[in-house]
């Protein structure tokens, strides 16, 4: 029954993010990737219907966001069929020359070549998907953070009806209850449709993420530029390094910061590159859900936002538009963190204290330690791969919308970098070891295609 209840909570947060993205582009999306993006989409937009619900009610009501859900779809459906351009009558540009149309993808009429790209994608995925699930059965509690953090900050959040806000307590602060809730909420709704508490929904979220961010980096590769040998490597580079497996499988929400920022410069990317301004749309969505993932995630996502925006300065309708959609997918983060959001017990500024000051010593470490943590041997070479990539594809990474992406990536770890100076709280050898690397992870996928992007160019 459980496993009933929570493909019956995929399919409801598919159809959401699927007619929300139609209602974006028209129909004018490669299916898969379309369906992708559409259930990466759902997953946020249901773990915010379930804030919201919760900042109402101040407690958990089983099937009221499950209902103001399917209330979604419903309005969505009748704005789609009101305009007939929503439901692709009219097809503009290129988009579809590696996808394919809904009703051409499973009528079997595209080329030859068109349908065995998609398929190979697919059996890459499911490929993919064993050694995913057959480490997340024997790993179904996931790893520290997940029960000491993330998952008990969603059974707070379920079981604690009016008394949920006590996961914020202080007493708490070693579950960084500072943090943003998404990742927890998206775990209470799909409890929400069930009825009840069950182990099985954050280790199939878990799975279900990693696959997410396998596909998006899959088809939007081969949708931006047609290689699919080049696609495949890089899903399986980011899905099959053993460290990185571990990592998709601990229900951490760095799984879900890694799979929107991937999403947020896919959609970008192909906006750009097939003149889809909605398109850009929905890539700020992403990056505004990103900021409810944790606080790394609001780091990152303000980072990339401001770029996106700088970049689009010169069209200024369409920017209005996308500040207006950023702020709206960012008003959970905003609430959460003016409102809810208890201080950081774990925060010492070493600029200004008298007893754990910043010092030569700490910033030396922190110059030296990334080196050391790029050359471990967790990630089988990984980084030297990327050194050699950034070699070949030269300027081309800094240049037009890959450059965008490339500062992004710069300056976040640039901020996190600095906070790790600032704070002193922590002792910086043990920390640098316990965090950065989950850190580096969440940005491997765009670091690929970034990468990727710049040698095909």
């Amino acid at each position: 029954m459980a496993y009933i209840f929570y493909f019956l909570g995929i399919i409801i947060s598919l159809a959401a993010g699927f007619l929300f993205i139609r209602l974006l582009t028209g129909g004018r999306l490669n299916i898969i990737l379309h369906l992708l993006l559409a259930l990466a989409l759902g997953l946020g937009l249901v773990g915010t219907v379930t804030f919201y619900t919760h900042i109402l009610f101040n407690q958990s009501y089983h099937w009221f966001p499950v209902g103001i859900v399917i209330l979604g779809i419903v309005v969505l459906i009748l704005n789609i069929y009101r305009y007939p351009s929503l439901r692709g009558a009219k097809r503009r540009g290129n988009l579809n020359k590696i996808g394919c149309s809904f009703r051409d993808c499973f009528a079997l009429r595209t080329r030859n070549d068109v349908k065995s790209k998609n398929v190979l994608g697919l059996l890459t995925l499911f490929i993919l998907a064993l050694p995913l699930t057959i480490g997340a059965l024997h790993y179904p509690l996931g790893g520290w953070d997940a029960w000491s953090c993330w998952n008990l900050k969603a059974k707070f959040i379920f079981l604690g009806q009016d008394h949920w806000k006590d996961v914020l307590s202080p007493g708490l602060w070693r579950s960084n209850t500072h943090y943003p809730l998404l990742w927890p909420l998206v775990n209470v709704w799909f409890w929400d449709l069930s009825g009840r508490f069950d182990q099985i929904v954050p280790m199939l979220n878990s799975i279900v993420i990693a696959l997410l961010t396998a596909g998006i980096l899959l088809f939007g590769l081969l949708e931006l530029t047609g290689l699919l040998w080049v696609s495949i490597a890089a899903a399986i580079l980011v899905t099959a390094l053993p460290f990185g497996v571990t990592l998709l499988i601990s229900q951490y929400s760095d799984s879900l910061l890694g799979l929107y920022l991937l999403a947020a410069f896919t959609c970008f990317l192909l906006a750009e590159k097939y003149n889809l301004p909605k398109l850009k749309m929905l890539s700020v969505i992403f990056l505004g859900l990103m900021s409810f993932t944790k606080n790394e995630g609001l780091m990152a996502s303000g980072i990339a936002a401001l770029l996106i925006f700088w970049h689009e300065r010169s069209h200024k309708k369409d920017l209005k538009s996308l500040i207006l959609a950023y702020f709206i997918a960012l008003l959970p983060t905003i609430i959460f963190t003016l409102g809810f959001a208890p201080k950081n017990e774990a925060f010492i500024n070493g600029l200004t204290s008298a007893d754990k000051h910043t010092n030569w010593a700490r910033i030396s470490i922190l110059m030296v330690y990334p080196w050391f943590e790029f050359i471990s041997g967790k990630w089988n070479g990984f980084w030297f791969l990327v050194l050699g990539g950034i070699i070949l594809a030269g300027k081309r990474l800094w240049q037009s919308t890959l450059g965008v992406m490339g500062f992004a990536l710069i300056l976040y770890l640039g901020v996190v970098m600095a906070y790790y100076a600032v704070n002193t709280f922590f002792e910086i050898g043990w920390w640098l070891s316990t965090t950065l690397s989950r850190i580096l992870f969440a940005l491997v996928p765009t670091i690929v295609l970034w990468i990727a992007l710049g040698l095909a160019e």
